[in-house]
This record gives C-alpha cells, structure tokens and sequence, in this order.
C-alpha cells in the first residue's frame, strides 16, 4: 500500500461480546440467588424513626446550638493550647451550615494554633474542615487534594472519626463529578471497615457515603435503605447534629420514590424539630427549600413551588453554595416548562450546564444537555442539537465506558458475596437444624466466588492483551516514522470476478491517478468530513469507475476502508508527538480527522488498530509520565 504510514493489522479480538456476556450473567446469577442469601430486614417503618427522633430531642433539648456557639465564643479567649483548637473546631463545625466565612475563619485560627503545637489531631481535624468548605462551595478539585494529601498519614485506627469523614467527603465528590465507579468502592471499603471495627460513626458515614452514591444513580430504594441505616447509629450516638440533613433526605427519597404524602409528612416533621430544636442554617435549608419545590412541581402546586424556589436560590447565591446551584435551576427549568414558558426554560437549562461546569458536575451537565437537545429540537434549532450530541457524546465517553460499567458490577457482586456470606453465618448461629439448607447456600456462594474468578481473569486478560495490541501499534508505528521518506513498491493486483479478470486502466491513466492522489494524501484531503469518493474524483479530473478500480487495486482496499486508514494512520503519528493534543476531547480529536460521529471513529479505530482510542490514549499517556 502506498499510505503515509504502513502499520500493520493486528488480529481483532471481539472482546465487547465477552463483556456484555460476562455482565449479564453476573446479574442474572446474583438475582437467582438473592432471595438464598438476603432475609427482609427488620427495620422501624420511617414513622417509627421519627418516634425515636422525637424521644432523642426530648432527651437532648439542653443541647442548644445556640447556647453552645454562645458558650464556647465566650470560652475560646480565655483558653489555650490544644484546649483552644477544640473549642475553635467545635465552633467551625457550629458554623459550617449557617456561615461559611465565620466557619473557614474558625477553621483556620484552629489550623493555626494546631501547627503551632504539631497538635496532629487538630490538624488533621482542620484540614477536612477545609477540604468540606471548599466542596460545599463547588471546588471539588482542590478539595480532592486536600484529602489526597493527607491519605497516606492519616488510617482508620488511630483516627478513626477523622478518617471516615475523609472517606465520606471524597466518595461524595466522586459521586458528585461522575466517577461513580470510584464513589462505589470509596463508599465498600469504608463499609468494610466499618462493619470490622463494628465503629457506630464510621457506619454512619459509609451509609450516608452510599447513600448518596444510589441516590445520584436514581436508585431511590437503595438511597433510602442506607440512609435509614445511617440514620440508626446517628441516634445511637445521640448526636442531633446530622438529623435534619436524615429527615430532608427520607422525605425526597420517599417523593421520588412516588410517595408525596409521605414526603410532605416528614417535611412537617422537620418543621416541628425546626421549632423545638434550633435552625439548621441556610446550607440545609436551602436544600430542604429546594426539595419541597420539587415536590409541590410535581403535584401541580407551582406558586408554592415557585415560592420555595426562590427562597432557596437566594440562599444558595447569598452563601456561595455553587454545589447546590445546578439543581436549583434544574428544578426552575423544569417550573417554566411545566408554565409554558419554553424560552426560559432554555435559558435556566444552559445556566445550569454553566454552574455545573464551573464544578465539574458532569453527570449534571449530561442530564441537562439530554433535555436541552429535545428542546431545541422542537423549537427547530438543529444547530443547537448539534452541538448538544456532541457535547453529550463527549461527556459519555469520557464518563461512561465498560471499564468502569463492568468495575461496578464487580464491587457490587463483591459487597452481595460478603452480605450473603455474613448473614448466613448469623442463620447457621440460631439455628442449626438449617444446615442443609446453609450447606447449599455455601456451594452456591463457591461457584459465585469461582465465576467471580473467572470473570476478574477473563477482564485481566483483555486488559493484558489490549496492552500488547498498544505496544505493537507504538513500536511499529516509530519504526515507519524512522523510514517517512523511504518510499515503498505498490503491488499490482489484479480484481477477480468468476474466474474472470476485470480490464485494468490504461496504465498512463493509472500512473497520473496515483501521482495526483499522493500529492493530495500529502494535502490531508482525508481529515475532511465530508470527503467522497465522488468529490475526489473531481478533485483528480477523473470519473468514479476509474478512481475506485486504481484504489482496489493499487491500495488493495476500497474507498471507505482506504479513507479509514489514511486517516487513522496521520491520527496515530499526531497522538504520538503532540502531546497537548492527545489530551484535548475525544470528540474534538475525532472531528480533527473527520469524524463527526464519536461512535464511528470509536468503530474504525478498533477495527483498524484493535483497541478503542481512549485506551491508546490512556496507555499513551500513562508512558509519557513515567518515562
């Protein structure tokens, strides 16, 4: 062939089927046995909660938060030492819901004191006091250094309070940036760790951490099962401090969960704990605000909804709160469109993919950019929808790939294998006239372990095998940079149709085809999207026939395979040496050789190289780093 670069075709490896098998049969094989392994929990109804809520606040009611601000300002002046840095991080965690100014500026009059003593405690209390600051205000970067600097110092046994709100914190922010693969394991390994320590503030934090992982997932159930979980060890601790963020989430669980009696019941709850406790602050509030806008939307009550929605925003704009902001005008968008008033509608969607990109809220943009392309679409912007898909084909791939899809499955059959294996032990303990019956269960939990097994060696493999695929494609790829100039011999082939040989071109014809072709493959005629056989055919001054004959023969393939790999080969060359590049959007990198369509370039490269892009990308890169 006479492209620009020769890399070799490797054999394909269908490893997608294998994928979607492997996933399939795991979730059939846990469904099957999941009514073995699980009992009905039995667990208070929700009004049972709010009964023992009620008896913990009548238990607590001397616990005034505003008594205990006013108690500890007056303490903080007349204390020192590692004295003073308690009473300054206890006013830091007061202030964090009503006053975010007033909460840092405690927070870093701790850190201060704490360094200043090498109190290890009181520095690592206030470095995660800083790291929430900054993820209640949208900086979940640099929040997410915070944590991950102080990781390897800080362990579960010897700060065991401190490092489950670490943990919690970035589970919340993977969950909160898309990375729900991530956000899943953070939030099993501190459940593993909870249940082995048997620590009732580690439970309650890995809860909540899952908690919000399925609630963002939209799996309601779930959500609600760990936050009434959590919820348990909270009132064990009798620690009031965290209920009314417990009660705001049962009742927008049980709304999206269709049950707005039961929603708007646990809100009045809230409202009585309000009056006989103390104002949670406006971090709180305005989510609770936001909550019962959404519930009174969803039941036609839009003045009501509207009212709580601007109370909320005003809140969320006044303190800052740019994690809460998307939502919000999720929420507003959703009231104009149920007005009628499609127009603003529009304009409050792209607000909300604007505040979520200033936090990189991804699966808040997908989610928007999902409504927005069906907006446009019916007010007949195709341009807009356009540029919508592409965006949202971006956002997809980078987010949502079988890597992490298949990492999911994986933790979750995990975390099923250990709850069957925990409460099967509990079973055999009370009643051992059921071992036949355990004896069963074991041999199925065997064969889940060994399937598990095998699906985790056939994922290695593919991995392993992917990785070789990469490392030929880059050495063969350098070898053909080392020889760019030498020219290689086209073989002539002869097209065969029943025996019989087709009538080659004049050979002159030929000659200035291919000179005319070289030139304009040397142009990058082919990044064009819109590059036809047709089109080029008048670029050369030739017809069609002539054109697609001397490609079949001369380049051995036909035209849209011929296309596919000139522009994958100049794509391979410019991954290698530009390195900016290379980590621009998949979508733009596509479109820089001209594909319009992510699937289809995804489509060409495999077929062509073996691997999908972002893979090569990824290898690329991770090379690059350590070299």
């Amino acid at each position: 062939m006479t492209s620009k670069f020769n890399i070799l075709e490797f054999s394909k490896i269908d490893n997608d089927g294998l994928n979607r098998s492997s996933k399939i049969f795991v979730i059939v094989f846990i469904t099957i046995h999941a009514s073995v392994f699980s009992q009905k929990q039995k667990t208070d109804s929700i009004t049972g909660y709010f009964t023992r809520i009620e008896k913990l606040v009548s238990e607590t009611k001397d616990q005034n938060k505003y008594k205990e601000i006013n108690t500890l300002t007056a303490m903080k002046d007349n204390v020192f030492g590692k004295e003073k840095a308690d009473i300054l991080l206890q006013l830091c965690h007061l202030y964090k819901y009503r006053n975010i100014e007033i909460s840092n500026n405690y927070n870093q009059e701790a850190l201060a004191v704490s360094e200043q003593l090498n109190y290890q405690h009181g520095i690592y209390k206030a470095k995660y006091n800083m790291a929430y600051l900054m993820f209640v205000q949208g900086n979940f970067n640099r929040s997410m250094e915070v944590i991950n600097g102080l990781q390897k110092v800080i362990n579960y046994s010897r700060y065991p309070q401190t490092y489950a709100e670490f943990e919690n914190l970035k589970a919340d922010i993977y969950t909160e940036r898309g990375e729900y693969d991530k956000a899943l394991e953070t939030g099993l390994k501190l459940l593993d760790i909870a249940e082995t320590t048997k620590n009732k503030f580690i439970l309650s934090k890995a809860h909540a951490a899952l908690s919000h992982y399925y609630l963002r997932l939209e799996n309601y159930q779930k959500a609600l099962e760990h936050c009434l979980k959590g919820l348990d060890y909270i009132i064990e601790q009798k620690d009031t401090h965290y209920i009314f963020q417990k009660v705001d989430e049962i009742a927008r669980m049980c709304a999206k969960l269709g049950d707005k009696e039961a929603a708007l019941k646990a809100y009045d709850f809230y409202l009585k704990l309000e009056k006989n406790l103390y104002s949670p602050g406006s971090y709180i509030q305005s989510v609770v605000y936001m909550n019962m806008a959404d519930i009174y939307l969803s039941t036609g009550e839009y003045e009501r909804s509207k009212n709580y929605l601007e109370q909320a925003i005003t809140m969320v704009n006044a303190n800052n709160y740019r994690f809460r902001l998307p939502r919000a005008l999720m929420i507003q968008a959703e009231l104009f469109l149920k007005t009628k008033d499609t127009v603003s509608a529009i304009l409050t969607y792209e607000k909300s993919v604007d505040a979520a990109e200033n936090i990189n809220a991804f699966d808040v943009i997908k989610s928007n950019i999902l409504v927005l392309m069906d907006l446009y679409d019916k007010v007949g912007e195709p341009d807009k929808v356009i540029e919508n898909k592409t965006m949202y084909d971006a956002i997809r791939d980078s987010l949502f790939n079988n890597e992490k899809e298949q990492r999911i499955v994986i933790l979750e059959a995990r975390r099923k294998i250990k709850e069957a294996g925990l409460k099967q032990q509990a079973l055999e303990l009370e009643n051992m006239s059921q071992r036949a019956e355990l004896t069963a269960i074991i041999t199925a939990l065997v064969l889940i372990l060994v399937f598990g097994l095998f699906v985790v060696i056939v994922y290695v493999k593919f991995k392993e095998k992917n990785k070789v695929i990469y490392r030929r494609t880059i050495e063969n790829l350098e070898a053909q940079l080392r020889t760019e100039n030498k020219k290689i011999p086209t073989k002539l082939a002869e097209i065969k149709n029943d025996d019989k040989t087709v009538t080659t071109i004049d050979d002159n014809i030929k000659e200035i085809i291919l000179k005319r072709l070289k030139k304009l493959e040397e142009e990058l005629f082919f990044i064009d999207s819109d590059c036809n056989l047709h089109q080029l055919s008048e670029k050369l001054k030739t017809n069609p026939k002539y054109l697609s004959q001397v490609i079949n023969i001369e380049k051995g393939s036909n035209f849209n395979n011929y296309i596919n790999e000139l522009r994958i080969n100049h794509l391979l060359t410019k991954l290698l040496q530009d390195e900016e590049f290379r980590n621009r959007k998949l979508s733009y990198i596509a479109a820089s050789v001209g594909y319009n369509n992510l699937n289809t370039f995804n489509s060409a490269f495999k077929k062509r190289q073996g691997i999908l892009p972002s893979f090569f990308i990824k290898q690329l890169n991770e090379e690059t780093q350590k070299g």
